[in-house]
């Protein structure tokens, strides 16, 4: 008989379930944990960006205009002698900040929606997709154009409305990024609620689901208690991997000069800027460019890990 006090028995590992399986495989995905990397450090640069850039965003030396990398300035300066390093690590604020509000709206909005409607099927699934589908069929960039430019051009900070002062107060505040927030939040939720939907429309007709009404539970305990459990790991890798789309989203907007309000830095107005002197500084376009490029890949090979470690399918 074996004795389970035995030091020279194994012990069973406490740590084999579904959870640690998954963090595990995520861990030993290497372009997961890279991506990861990735991610984690620019978030350490967006929160300490006062500490760590050499220079606020804003400060420039009119006769270090266009400098190149050197000792002096890292990465070059611009054409206001702005450090494009410094701008470079505030920037990454921007960008990180329209990408997570962004993630949090459409999951938050978008699986209530869309698990709603597909445990309750019927007239009201039908009623409610609709709406999804009138939404869905309005593009998102002209959508945001269309109140950036109706703000800019319509709000005055003279206005005696308290409300529109407030609004303005606020847009000042991230830099002229409210409305853009809003735009996304607005309309990047409907993906999410079509992919909430089509799995709580399978879940509900599932055993534990009827086992579950069968024994007296309410719509409520289902839905909050056996159908949100399993629809949020799915749902978390599908928003992860939206989070490139809105920072993309924010990118284009500032290219075109409807972001963020000057001297904010934001990578895409970086872009467009240095686009200007594309031959004779290279740097003040590539540098941007690159950390735009690298920002979305991170969170593109951490999406794709998430996906792999939470799928049953993947295990082995």
């Amino acid at each position: 008989m074996i004795d389970k006090g035995d030091p020279r028995v194994p012990r069973r590992r406490t740590l084999d379930s579904p959870r640690w399986d998954a963090i595990r495989r995520l861990v030993q995905n290497r372009m997961a944990l890279v991506g990861g990397i990735i991610v984690l450090a620019l978030l350490i640069l967006a929160v300490f960006a006062p500490v760590i850039a050499p220079t606020h965003f804003s400060e420039g030396d009119l006769e270090a205009n266009n400098a190149t990398p050197g000792a002096r300035f890292l990465l070059g300066a611009d054409f206001m002698g702005r450090d494009m390093l410094s701008r470079l690590i505030y920037g990454a604020r921007i960008s990180l900040t329209v990408g997570f509000i962004g993630a949090v709206t459409a999951f938050l909005i978008g699986i209530s929606y869309g698990t709603i409607s597909g445990f309750f099927g019927g007239r009201t699934d039908a009623v409610m997709m609709r709406i999804v589908d009138i939404l869905y069929a309005f593009p998102t960039i002209l959508f945001i154009i269309l109140l950036m430019v109706v703000f800019k051009t319509t709000i005055s900070p003279l206005s005696g409305n308290a409300f529109t002062r407030g609004l303005i107060a606020i847009d000042r505040y991230f830099g002229g990024l409210l409305f853009i927030m809003i735009g996304i939040g607005l309309t990047s939720w409907v993906d999410m609620a079509r992919i909430s939907r089509g799995m709580a429309l399978s879940l509900r007709e599932t055993e534990y689901i009827q086992a579950a009404r069968a024994l007296g539970a309410g719509n409520g305990r289902l839905m909050f208690r056996h159908l949100l459990p399993n629809l949020i790991g799915p749902c978390i890798v599908t928003v992860t991997l939206r989070i490139p789309r809105f920072i993309a989203t924010e990118a284009f907007l500032s290219f075109i000069g409807l972001g963020v309000d000057p001297p904010t830095p934001s990578w895409g107005m970086m872009i467009s800027e240095g686009t200007k002197v594309l031959r004779s500084y290279p740097h003040q376009a590539i540098f941007p460019g690159i950390a735009l490029a690298l920002t979305m890949l991170a969170f593109n090979f951490l999406g794709d890990g998430l996906r792999d470690a939470l799928d049953p399918r993947l295990k082995q």
